[in-house]
Order: C-alpha cells, then structure tokens, then sequence
C-alpha cells in the first residue's frame, strides 16, 4: 500500500469515528436537554421552513463542536481517535467525564472553551489519576461563558490604589469592576454568584475592609480560577 492510500485510510477511518461517536453522543446531548427535543418535535409538527433551518442549524453547530472536542482530546493524549473512544469506553469515570465534556462543548458558542475542554478530557485519558481534578475543571468551565471571562480577566490583574501612599488591596471592589466594566452595571451580581458558586472567585474583603464607604467586597481570583483563566488563555486566538 502506497503512503497516499495509507493517509487516506487512515483519514477515512478517522472521519468515520468521529461522525460515529458524534452520532451517539448528540443523540446523550439531546436526551440530556429535553427541551430541545420538544423543540424539535415541534418543528416538525408545524413544519415551519424557518424553523426546520433554524433548528437544523442549531443541531448541526452542537454535532460540529461535539466531534471538535473529541478530536482535541485525542490529540491532547496523543492517541487515536479509535484508541480515545476505546479507552473512554472500559472506565466509569471516563465516560462520566467524556459526557460532561461534550455536553458544555455542545452549549458553547467560545472556541477557546471548546478546545480547553477537550484538553480537559485528554489530560483525563492520559493519566487515571487526573480524572477527578479534570471533571471539576470541566465543571468549572462548563459554568462560565463570555460575561465571566471577561470579568475573570478583569479580576486576574492589579487593582487600582486605594490608601493614600499608594497602597494597594488585593482583588477589585464593586466600584473599581464597574470604572473598567460599565456594562455590567445592572447585571454584575449574576456572573459574581455564577463564578462563585463554581469556586473561581472569591470575596477576600470579608473581615479585612472598613466599612466607611459601604463596599466590604473585595473580589479576587482563587487558585482553580486562575487555573481555569490559564487554560482558556493557552488556547484563545492571538488577536491580530
């Protein structure tokens, strides 16, 4: 066999696992969200064109970012597609932490977020004894989108001086996070509490701060956040 008829088998193989356990993990997604499939069911009751295309789209968009996430796994535990899904297949906890995976890939729109996650599930195929941490960091970036990395890459850098002689806190105050996010004036408790309840940020004002201005807050990075921060970053697109 000719190296060219090599690389073709092996690239058909390839595409043919991937549309394969797309195919059936779409299927877990599906199950997962009913809604969706109430949604589709209602498409093709009424029939709508619009409707048919923009689901179809929708559907589509999800299978695409599936397969993406699986792919990089793949390459983040240098294997083969075949030997990944092989290997997720014979344990438990792989295939708790493969459907977690695909199921924040899927609800996506954040390519880096995509291509962080299936870091996430190669580093977990690469070594057993990384899965439990590998889930949780699954977990924590399944739990943010664009208003949360945006604000955690806000907290992840110096604060503005707030004694005189240039003293400075750790963390951001209420006040200084909307000076540099306008935004997000009447909406800053929601990916406050949404990057809290994941363990990405803390208050480190509680205790430490005077009340004479009537801001105790002092939001900071932990150390999962930071962690997370760094893996969005290291796969983000270099802006031009």
């Amino acid at each position: 066999m000719s190296d060219d008829q090599g690389r073709a088998k092996q690239r058909t193989s390839t595409e043919v696992a991937v549309q394969a356990t797309t195919t059936t993990i779409t299927g877990v997604v599906g199950a997962i969200h009913p809604v969706a499939g109430i949604a589709a069911a209602a498409v093709k009751e009424f029939a709508d064109p619009h409707l048919v295309r923009l689901f179809e789209k929708v559907r589509q968009d999800r299978g695409e970012r599936s397969a993406r996430v699986l792919t990089t796994g793949a390459d983040e535990a240098n294997v083969s597609l075949d030997r990944l899904v092989h290997t997720i297949e014979s344990s438990p906890d792989l295939l708790a932490l493969m459907a977690e995976t695909v199921q924040a890939a899927a609800n996506t729109p954040l390519d880096a977020k995509v291509i962080a996650l299936g870091r996430c599930l190669g580093r977990g195929v690469r070594d057993d004894t990384a899965v439990d941490a590998e889930r949780l960091r699954v977990r924590g970036l399944a739990g943010i989108e664009g208003p949360e990395v945006k604000l955690m890459e806000l907290l992840d850098t110096e604060t503005h001086p707030m004694r005189e002689g240039g003293t400075r806190w750790p963390g951001w105050r209420r006040p200084e996070i909307l000076d540099s996010l306008p935004g997000f004036a009447s909406s800053l408790d929601a990916p406050i509490a949404r990057l809290t309840a994941e363990g990405l940020v803390s208050d480190d004002g509680i205790g430490r701060l005077p009340a004479d201005d009537g801001y105790r807050e002092m939001w900071i990075l932990t150390s999962f956040g930071k962690d997370c921060l760094a893996l969005l970053r290291a796969v983000a697109p270099t802006p031009s």
